[in-house]
């Protein structure tokens, strides 16, 4: 095959899977490996600006060592990738250690030798950098080898730019979860998973207690930042590929993956603990926070994504007319004993029957 053959391949390769459903690091981790191949590179390393405190740290590395990836760090303007990112401009060097801009750190004993680093841009906005690097004197890189990194380096900038704009559609403004929407084709693929290879799946469903009478105490203000320190417990609290999304108002839902029902009660109890133990303060003020949970589980409540959702619900609303900050199971809001609680029905988001 050509190369031009070959670059035109990956091309392809490298929009079919920006475009599809693959999470981002998979993408970005395939497109690095696709192009430190075609470079013939000894390393190709994609690090993203930190805006905010306008710094350079690797997001995806197919050679550093696990030292190098959480402790190089380049302001913009320090370094070859720090050069980069503020002037915008690609740059070829044939021996790294002759060139003032090339910074040595002490720990990194691998030889650099040739350097590519190139400008991911969005726009003319600089989102980080892509470098590649040699270790053999007689490996220098080529100005036809610049052109193609500052082309396919292009594709990778657009992944990331996708999945950045992907975040801000399904995520919460305040509380930087995700949001309803996800959380409902979320879940309905997991159950999808979850009913093809028989793996239990369990949804919580939890709000906070008396939160109309915080915020008319308190303030709004004060209610936005309870609702951010509450998810931010949450978050803490459960497993890196566990769910949590605020489902509306000051409800959130979680969906515990590959969890029966049995360890997501104790889940749900740790996590109301955790609530109640949190020592939130605003302005002076120790907010006093709890919360109370629904818990409904696949298979043994149901197989349907929606009422999941709407059975965790009820189970909620059961929880908050037994005198909030517990957890309830579905099975028990069903008993024939809750009669009062199953004339009511289920209470949606922003259903003020139940004065939070």
């Amino acid at each position: 095959m050509s190369r031009e053959a070959e670059v035109l391949k990956i091309l392809l390769e490298m929009s079919r899977e920006i475009s599809s459903q693959i999470p981002i690091r998979t993408v970005v981790r395939r497109l690095s490996l696709r192009l430190k191949q075609l470079l013939h590179a000894d390393e190709c390393s994609i690090m993203i600006l930190d805006d905010s405190r306008k710094e350079l740290a690797f997001s995806e590395s197919t050679g550093l060592t696990r030292w190098e990836l959480e402790n190089i760090r380049f302001r913009v303007g320090e370094g070859i990738a720090g050069w980069v990112a503020r002037h915008k401009k690609p740059v070829l060097i044939p021996d790294c250690a002759s060139d003032e801009r090339f910074v040595s750190i002490p720990h990194q004993k691998r030889p650099m030798i040739s350097m590519i680093c190139v400008p991911m841009l969005i726009k003319r906005r600089v989102i980080g950098t892509v470098s590649l690097t040699t270790r053999s004197s007689g490996h220098v890189f080529s100005e036809a080898e610049l052109e193609l990194a500052v082309l396919l380096s292009a594709h990778i900038s657009l992944a990331l730019e996708n999945n950045r704009l992907y975040e801000i559609s399904v995520s919460d403004g305040l509380t930087n979860l995700y949001n309803r929407r996800y959380l409902e084709q979320r879940l309905s693929k997991e159950i999808s998973y979850a009913r093809r290879f028989r793996k239990p799946l369990t949804v919580l469903m939890t709000d906070v207690d008396f939160f109309k009478k915080l915020n008319d105490g308190y303030g709004h203000q004060a209610g936005d930042y309870a609702l951010r320190q509450v998810s931010e417990t949450l978050t803490a609290g459960l497993r890196d590929y566990d769910v949590v999304a605020r489902y509306g108002g000051e409800e959130f839902a979680i969906i515990l993956l590959s969890t029966p029902r049995g360890r997501g009660a104790s889940t749900a109890e740790r996590l109301r603990q955790a609530v109640e133990d949190c020592d939130i303060r605003f302005r002076g003020n120790r907010l006093k926070v709890t919360i109370s949970l629904g818990v409904a589980s696949f298979p043994e409540d149901s197989d349907d994504a929606e009422l999941l959702v709407d059975y965790a619900d009820k189970a909620l609303y059961e929880a908050k007319r037994r005198g909030r900050n517990q957890v309830c199971l579905y099975e028990e809001a069903r008993t024939p004993a809750k009669k009062g609680f199953a004339e009511g029905g289920a209470r949606r988001p922003n259903d003020r029957r139940d004065p939070s």
